[in-house]
């Protein structure tokens, strides 16, 4: 009976170990870093097992690092206002509208 309670609780605690790891993971997947930023990321999370620093290395470079595709926003939505126009949900001076206030910021 001992040994099922200390193995339910080393693999409680392996869990939690395993999530808190895995938060520069889930910050940078919210921000929607990619490319090799995120690899960086996810190596330096695993590492963090072996050398706590690292955690700490992908933690604040799942906070500061931008993304690597620059643009890349403004091109999705320019994307999208194109097929609104195409699909006539909007008219042709609302496009128009829209896309210079698009490519001003």
């Amino acid at each position: 009976m001992e040994y099922i309670v200390a193995f339910i609780v080393m693999l409680c605690i392996a869990f939690i170990f395993g999530a808190f790891l895995a938060i520069p993971i889930l910050i940078a997947n919210a921000r929607g870093v990619t490319g090799g930023t995120k690899n960086a990321i996810i190596i330096l999370s695993i590492f963090g097992v072996f050398f706590g620093l690292t955690w700490f290395i992908a933690l604040l470079m799942s906070l500061f690092c931008g993304d690597d595709s620059v643009g890349f926003n403004e091109l999705d939505k320019l994307e999208k206002l194109a097929k609104l126009y195409k699909d006539k949900v909007i008219t042709k001076a609302e496009y128009e509208r829209m896309k210079s206030k698009l490519m001003r910021e």
